[in-house]
């Protein structure tokens, strides 16, 4: 047998600790930050790649799970703002638009929003095939989404925020923001209040659908109607909430996380599948904990989830049924952040940084069971969360583009952070020759 390398046993030490300490999130945190100072004294280098990388310092994007580019890849959407790293406050403002030109180097400012985060942005994304996008705004009494042509004319104000929008872009979900701020900080909007706060499961907030050619709401359920679907003892005492859309391809289905927290020291979660019309609830098979997610196609959802077979996992489950299959099992012991390709061959995610504040770019080709790392990218310390309560972090949360040949993400090793976009060339004409 071979002796592992001093790296190998690191790692192995590291992901130790992780398992002990992973339904702790306060513990893990300490030991994290703590770790990463210590580790702080030996030079690393900010940013480590075979590509070159687009850099447009003062703009980032937001979640993994919405593509920023335009249908014909012409148009790249951001946000700017000169923000430090710290939570948002009420009056805080990024400027929403696109970016155009050779490389996307030319910023096209269209409009300002007040509700927004630095995990999720403000939800901003194009509207179906149109040339039409769509994001959260407060307008001084409750969150409404806004829906803007390309030439930046505002053309329609929606009622409620938007969390996710279908891919065929005729219909939107919606759920509290005010409370996601609560209970889960960084994630929600500091602008709005939640008049629920102290329910643990309320009425007044829960799911909505937005049909967007006739601008009806409708209520699918609310937050203590979930609750009572296939209730656990974990469950007791706690305060729930709604979260993390996301379409199927088709949009006829979606899923959404159920999220209950008793402190910032424990939180569990659950993925639900159902339909447009709120019915055919089906709650997947994992156990406690499921973080991020990106559907494969209308059948199946791959998702970094727990299992009792296997632990933390990428886990590619089938949509209906207790059926599922680990993803990369050689190749991922972390969570990260995955979209598939256009092709939906490939798989690019991340990871969180490590020790010495990296996080990894990577590639990973479902045909061949490789993984391809694609950059290294370390984070200064002030982009660290310095609790559960405050959360500004950096993540890398990559996107593909339309024809499946660039990917974008959101980085700070430079210092600031910054819109970043690689070109990876033709993948599905020239297979692993780019990685």
């Amino acid at each position: 047998m071979t002796k592992p390398s001093k790296e190998e046993a690191l790692n192995r030490v590291e992901l130790a600790v992780y398992n002990v300490v992973k339904r702790n999130p306060r513990l893990k945190m300490g030991i994290r930050n703590a770790y990463q100072r210590i580790c702080d004294v030996v030079p690393v280098k900010s940013a480590v790649s075979r590509y070159s990388i687009a850099v447009r310092e003062g703009y980032f994007f937001g979640f993994h799970d919405k593509c920023p580019w335009s249908q014909d890849n012409a148009m790249l959407l951001a946000n700017q703002c000169d923000i430090p790293p710290r939570m948002p406050r009420s009056d805080d403002c990024v400027t929403v638009g696109y970016f155009t030109g050779e490389n996307f180097g030319d910023f096209n400012p269209v409009a300002q929003t007040k509700a927004w985060n630095w995990q999720q942005g403000c939800m901003l994304q194009w509207i179906g095939a149109t040339n039409s996008f769509i994001f959260n705004d407060f307008d001084g009494v409750s969150h409404v989404a806004r829906i803007c042509d390309s030439a930046g004319k505002l053309t329609r104000t929606l009622p409620v925020p938007i969390g996710a929008l279908s891919p065929s872009g005729g219909y939107a979900l919606s759920y509290s923001f005010e409370r996601c701020h609560v209970y889960s900080p960084g994630y929600g909007y500091a602008s709005g209040c939640d008049r629920e706060k102290d329910i643990q499961k309320p009425t007044g907030h829960g799911l909505k659908v937005v049909d967007l050619s006739s601008e009806q709401v409708k209520d699918l359920f609310c937050v203590k109607d979930i609750a009572a679907l296939q209730p656990d003892v974990s469950m007791d005492g706690a305060f729930h909430y709604l979260t993390h859309c996301q379409f199927a391809p088709s949009s006829r289905r979606f899923v959404f996380f159920h999220r209950w927290i008793k402190d910032f020291n424990y939180l569990r979660t659950r993925m639900i599948s159902c339909d447009l019309s709120g019915k055919d609830l089906f709650v997947f098979p994992t156990n406690g904990m499921v973080s991020h997610v990106a559907w494969r196609d209308d059948r199946h959802v791959l998702a970094y989830a727990r299992i009792k077979e296997k632990g933390d996992r990428y886990v590619l489950f089938e949509d209906g049924n207790e059926e599922f299959a680990v993803v990369g099992e050689k190749h991922f012991n972390s969570d990260g952040h995955p979209s598939f390709s256009p092709d939906r061959r490939w798989i690019v995610t991340d990871t969180y940084p490590d020790r010495f504040r990296v996080s990894t770019l990577i590639l990973y080709d479902t045909q061949t069971d490789r993984r391809f790392d694609l950059a290294k990218l370390r984070s200064p310390r002030e982009f660290a969360s310095p609790n559960l309560e405050s959360t500004w972090p950096c993540d890398l949360h990559p996107r593909w583009d339309r024809s499946g040949t660039r990917i974008c993400f959101d980085s700070a090793h430079t210092g600031r952070r910054a819109l970043c976009t690689i070109r990876l060339g033709d993948l599905a004409a020239e297979g692993s020759k780019y990685v």
